[in-house]
């Protein structure tokens, strides 16, 4: 197994596990989630099946590649900074100017600039795909708590918004009767155990380290970008390269950011550590995050197979059929040379489609 992937292999073998429980409970024959029969119709029961299964793929998937994308930063740091500390480390062999100085530890050639750019994409596409495990990870909890909101429109801060309500949720708390069991059933107290988790970022890493996550993706998605800085680092007080410092406060716009560095010094508006090592903790925090909501999660999913009637589980979290837009963009250049006529899956692959009733002998049931 790759490197990256064993880091992040924690938290994917605990969001397995619990995919591993749901795709048990695939019905082939009536479709959908097996359990959920009487509670909902076989097709929100199809979809909503599949695109649980589906989301804890993408978590898995989301976490993998924010493992690769922070080892490729590490490699292409390590080599920028090789090449920058070398140069210096030679500049001080003879007297130089501050110009000169400067100079070494900037791109010195089109290699370089390619590097410095990879370096940018690889922070950022890290916030991103973390932030997107976490969005991925809200579908999950949705469903397998059974509360009744609209999955496709609830991510990881909407969720966190609920979840903050839930332990105290009635008429008064802008929470609609139903979304979660009643007050004070054993439901009710699942539910509230696996949201309890979702709120408790601080055993997972430092003060404000989920909302930084998330209003950096914000800011690099949505907003104008912020100035960068290169500043020198050192090795036993010799030049070792530099770094791009992370901002403090990544939802500030650059002029709230320097007015209050007037105040306290432009270090102030950078972290302290560099960004490696951001991005280690960041991976390591929605890991560690990931893993303890997958785990309750599973449990919770067990609990509610044994006794269906523990939550009841709401067609009203999935859109009906002919609700979705449809696009007519036709891509650009000449179709590609494809063929669709034969296509293999693996046998679990089989099994879902035969569930979601989207095989060739079975698709005519969604009267389309």
């Amino acid at each position: 197994m790759s490197n990256y992937r064993r880091i992040v292999e924690p938290a994917t073998r605990a969001i397995d596990a619990l995919r591993a429980e749901i795709s048990a409970d695939l019905d082939e024959e009536a479709g959908g989630i097996g359990w959920w029969n009487g509670h909902i119709g076989w097709k929100d029961s199809a979809q909503l099946g599949e695109y649980l299964l589906s989301s804890c793929t993408g978590v898995s998937d989301s976490l993998v590649k924010a493992a690769l994308v922070v080892e490729e930063h590490r490699k292409t740091e390590f080599s920028l900074n090789h090449d920058r500390a070398a140069r210096a480390r030679k500049l001080a062999e003879r007297p130089s100017s501050r110009d000169e100085r400067i100079a070494t530890l900037a791109s010195s050639n089109d290699g370089e600039t390619r590097r410095e750019e990879l370096q940018d994409i690889w922070v950022e596409q890290t916030l991103v795909s973390l932030a997107q495990a976490l969005d991925r990870l809200a579908a999950v909890v949705l469903v397998v708590a059974g509360v009744k909101v609209d999955v496709l429109r609830t991510d990881w801060g909407k969720l966190s918004e609920l979840a903050e309500k839930a332990p105290r949720s009635g008429q008064h708390q802008g929470v609609r009767q139903g979304v979660f069991a009643d007050t004070g059933t054993l439901g009710r107290g699942r539910q509230n155990a696996l949201l309890e988790i979702v709120t408790a970022s601080r055993d997972h890493g430092p003060q404000d380290w989920l909302s930084w996550l998330l209003k950096s993706r914000n800011t690099y998605v949505h907003r104008a970008p912020r100035m960068n800085f290169q500043v020198m680092i050192t090795e036993k007080k010799r030049p070792a390269g530099t770094i791009r410092p992370l901002h403090a406060q990544p939802d500030w716009a650059d002029t709230e950011a320097m007015i209050g560095a007037s105040k306290q010094g432009l270090e102030a508006m950078f972290l302290e550590s560099t960004p490696q090592e951001v991005l280690d903790g960041l991976r390591d925090s929605v890991c560690s995050l990931a893993a303890a909501v997958s785990e309750e999660a599973r449990l919770l999913w067990i609990a509610r197979r044994a006794d269906p009637s523990l939550i009841i589980q709401h067609g009203g979290t999935w859109r009906p059929l002919d609700r979705a837009s449809v696009l007519k963009f036709p891509g650009y250049g000449p179709a590609a040379p494809t063929e669709f006529g034969e296509i293999a899956f693996n046998p679990s692959g089989v099994r879902r489609l035969r569930a979601a009733r989207l095989m060739d002998d079975q698709v005519h049931l969604w009267g389309r």
